[in-house]
């Protein structure tokens, strides 16, 4: 593993909800293995559902997600704006995807990733000159 890969929300809510552990240990183990090696990209639309889902289902303290944030500021963190946006909609006529999809594929294609972290994509997919990766397949 080696590269830029891009973490889809689903990615950070099995880091820290503890709901699914064996999930949770799977990626955490792809963000120690990858230190050093990969370079980690989020955008500002997985942060926003990240903290819809941690705050709403999983009813965590906002401080808390607040903080988590803050850490996860350390990655790379792409701005979802109108260009983005714009390139989107593209993605979602071209592949027929839902819209948010489409944005998380913009945003990594817009910070030159190559691999995309999902399970709500299908694995091993090539869109948008990306490569979709189950984290939870082996």
């Amino acid at each position: 593993m080696n590269g830029k890969y891009f973490l889809d929300t689903n990615f950070l809510v099995y880091c820290f909800s503890e709901d699914e552990p064996e999930k949770q240990a799977a990626c955490l183990r792809i963000l120690q293995e990858g230190q050093g090696k990969i370079h980690f990209v989020l955008s500002t639309q997985v942060l926003a559902e990240f903290a819809v889902v941690m705050i709403g289902k999983f009813k965590q303290p906002p401080a808390k997600i607040k903080s988590i944030i803050e850490d996860l500021e350390l990655f790379e963190v792409v701005q979802v704006d109108a260009s983005l946006i714009k390139e989107a909609i593209d993605i979602q006529t071209i592949h027929q995807l839902s819209f948010w999809d489409s944005t998380i594929l913009a945003a990594a294609k817009n910070a030159h990733c190559h691999t995309v972290l999902t399970e709500d994509m299908h694995h091993g997919a090539r869109l948008a000159g990306l490569i979709l990766q189950n984290p939870f397949l082996s």
